[in-house]
């Protein structure tokens, strides 16, 4: 596994071993994913269940001023931290479960919060529930899961809607935006 694009281009990215500790996104499902969504200099960037941290690090290879990384899994902190220091980078990294992260990080002003848990995770509404509550993304941001091509998510949570999805292979990336009619 590597990073595509940006200023840290093709430096290998460590990841577990096994892929029921963590699910590393193929580089076709990165590449469609970034681009999507725009990384400015001033982007804030949140990787929620970032398991080897790849997306986090490829917003930060493409210019996003702040990223952080969240996995509750201590031996993928470990994985992201020697991650970052490959590329000379010091960022926010936790080790939390995603509730406990997403309220430490309330009124956080992210752009994006990319979620990818493990594919047995079932309480995507709580996810919502708990970004809303502590105000963790902007207005104007997004929310992108990346699941199970089978995986069935409703088009509404709370003031959240879908507003695209994509499949790639055995995965899908589903958008959600605050407000959309």
């Amino acid at each position: 596994m590597r990073i595509i694009a940006g200023k840290y281009k093709k430096t290998p990215i460590m990841t577990l071993d096994g892929e029921d500790i963590t699910r590393p996104t193929r580089d076709m499902v990165k590449e469609a994913l970034f681009s999507t969504i725009s990384i400015y200099s001033d982007t804030a960037f949140l990787d929620l269940f970032a398991g080897s941290g790849s997306i986090g690090l490829e917003a930060l290879s493409r210019g996003a001023e702040k990223v952080v990384f969240n996995d509750l899994n201590k031996d993928a902190v470990k994985i992201i931290r020697k991650n970052l220091a490959k590329v000379k980078e010091d960022r926010e990294v936790y080790n939390l479960d995603y509730q406990e992260c997403l309220k430490k990080l309330q009124d956080g002003g992210f752009d994006y919060i990319y979620i990818d848990p493990p594919y047995k995770f079932m309480t995507y509404e709580d996810i919502f529930y708990y970004v809303s509550k502590y105000s963790v993304l902007k207005k104007e941001g997004i929310m992108i899961f990346e699941v199970e091509k089978n995986t069935q998510l409703n088009d509404e949570y709370l003031e959240f809607r879908l507003y695209k999805e994509k499949r790639y292979g055995i995965n899908k990336l589903l958008y959600y935006r605050e407000g959309l009619q």
